[in-house]
């Protein structure tokens, strides 16, 4: 199975983001950046491989250090992979204008369930809220799929003393005319074994199973601007997204990747 490390980054505040899809076999891997008034993407070299320690993102015009934020989490689905909050700090320079990082995001270390020769596209999402929460999903859409419910689905949601499993991870996505996304949503059901069914604030769901279930919703639309780059076969697209989720809004990144 393919191993792959994805990072992403960005703050609403500052405007300023980051977003990589690293697979291992790449030597030197693409980092896409980006600020309010625009975006590049650029070769970066990165120091470390364990998602739990610090490491380090260097690139023409960007020194990152990337430091772990929360515990790991063991993705809910079909894949194999760890999600975890981060912090970013340092700088970025972008059309020569220099920006100082200082933001959470998000990082992951996974095998994929699907060989990239049996895919078709993939749909990388990732939010996050001040000062430790977040959810992510990956959504892998194989060779003459009717669509999204052969997606192989893998999701994590990211929060301290969560107690559960995911249960049915859902994307929906509407897309602009020229096929990218710009707005989202996520749905995970959280099955919380001996529990009473009602969130950890005291909503209850009325639809739930047993009294088990309880759910995370976030939807987001896209902030631009755009990065775009090939990669391995496939056309790699990145965006920032304004995350809304139980009354709080925060960063996200939405990564589309279609087959050339």
């Amino acid at each position: 199975m393919t191993a792959v490390r994805a990072l992403a980054f960005g703050d609403l505040e500052t405007g300023v983001w980051g977003a990589a899809w690293m697979p291992d076999a790449v030597a030197a891997p693409s980092i896409a950046l980006g600020t309010g008034s625009g975006a590049a993407v650029v070769s970066a070299t990165v120091d470390g491989s364990d998602v739990e320690t610090e490491w380090r993102l260097r690139a023409p015009g960007a020194d990152l250090v990337v430091s772990p934020a929360g515990e790991p989490v063991r993705e809910g689905g079909a894949q194999d992979g760890l999600d975890q909050l981060c912090r970013l700090s340092g700088h970025l320079e972008l059309d020569g204008e220099a920006h100082s990082v200082d933001c959470l995001g998000w990082q992951a270390a996974r095998r994929l369930a699907v060989e990239p020769d049996r895919l078709e596209s993939f749909r990388q999402v990732s939010a996050w809220f001040e000062p430790g929460e977040g959810v992510a999903l990956l959504a892998l859409r194989p060779h003459k799929a009717r669509g999204q419910d052969s997606d192989v689905i893998a999701a994590a949601v990211l929060e301290p003393d969560l107690a559960g499993t995911i249960s049915d991870p859902r994307l929906s996505t509407t897309y602009r005319d020229d096929g990218n996304p710009t707005r989202a949503g996520i749905e995970l059901w959280i099955v919380e074994e001996g529990g009473d069914g009602a969130e950890p604030n005291g909503a209850a769901e009325p639809e739930q199973a047993g009294g088990r279930e309880y759910p995370r919703r976030a939807a987001g639309e896209a902030l631009g601007p755009q990065a775009d780059w090939e990669l391995n076969g496939f056309h790699l697209h990145a965006e920032l997204f304004r995350w809304h989720s139980r009354g709080r809004d925060g960063a996200g990144m939405y990564v589309l990747a279609r087959r050339r």
